[in-house]
């Protein structure tokens, strides 16, 4: 027969462990949130060990609107991942992956040839293809800088519309010919421009009005890196004309 003493010691340790237990899923995780396209913007935040990464954005109101997808330091998708793997680490925010379309990764340098500053942004990057890249080039005096800063939306180079935002727009000194917006319009040229945020960021753009641009394109056949050197070639001169 065990000893009283030793059934209740035998509690004790029982408790003890599920008190501990309970400690570990009750612990807060800290952790921090950026934005693919301003990482200098950073939210440190606490949150529990079992929730997913996707849950805690959208509970610490950090989702952009629309479809995002949460990556790591190395542009994996980790949306659906326990935050209790990323202790004291930093995970970025971004436009949700989209399926084929975009710019093959290893002819991202035919387009640096003309446009040697480009590179893609990093947690838009799969292991096959851009679906945005960052521009900067000369702004003829228009910009504090002497530069245009932009970004180009381009899930679908292949054949679809894409989209150019100007990152720097407090700087312009001298306006362009062409217009920006600050809110694309309702035309269909614009559409898939977004409301006024850079497409799967909270960060604002102003949209380029590049015309009926896609008939002119879709000329050009379905090679993603003729299209989109035509498009950065049409935008760099409306920017500067």
């Amino acid at each position: 027969m065990r000893s009283i003493f030793r059934v209740r010691f035998d509690r004790i340790r029982a408790d003890e462990k599920e008190h501990l237990a309970g400690d570990t899923m009750n612990e807060m995780i800290p952790l921090t949130v950026a934005n693919t396209l301003n990482q200098t913007m950073k939210n440190r935040i606490e949150a529990k060990p079992n929730q997913s990464l996707r849950q805690v954005i959208r509970n610490q109101n950090l989702a952009p609107k629309g479809e995002f997808d949460v990556y790591d330091q190395d542009g994996k998708v980790v949306s659906n991942e326990h935050v209790s793997n990323f202790r004291d680490r930093t995970v970025y925010v971004g436009v949700a992956r989209v399926a084929g379309g975009g710019i093959p990764r290893e002819r991202l340098k035919e387009l640096k040839i003309e446009y040697p500053s480009m590179r893609p942004v990093k947690q838009h990057l799969t292991r096959r293809e851009a679906q945005m890249i960052r521009v900067r080039f000369p702004s003829n005096s228009r910009t504090r800088s002497g530069f245009w800063d932009i970004v180009i939306y381009c899930p679908n180079a292949s054949s679809s519309l894409m989209h150019t935002y100007v990152l720097n727009f407090d700087e312009i000194t001298q306006h362009p010919g062409v217009s920006l917006y600050p809110n694309p319009p309702s035309v269909g040229y614009a559409a898939g421009a977004g409301n006024g945020t850079i497409p799967g960021s909270n960060r604002r753009g102003h949209w380029v009005c590049h015309g009926q641009i896609l008939p002119h394109l879709n000329q050009l056949g379905n090679d993603p890196i003729a299209r989109v050197g035509a498009y950065l070639n049409h935008i760099q001169n409306l920017l500067n004309q």
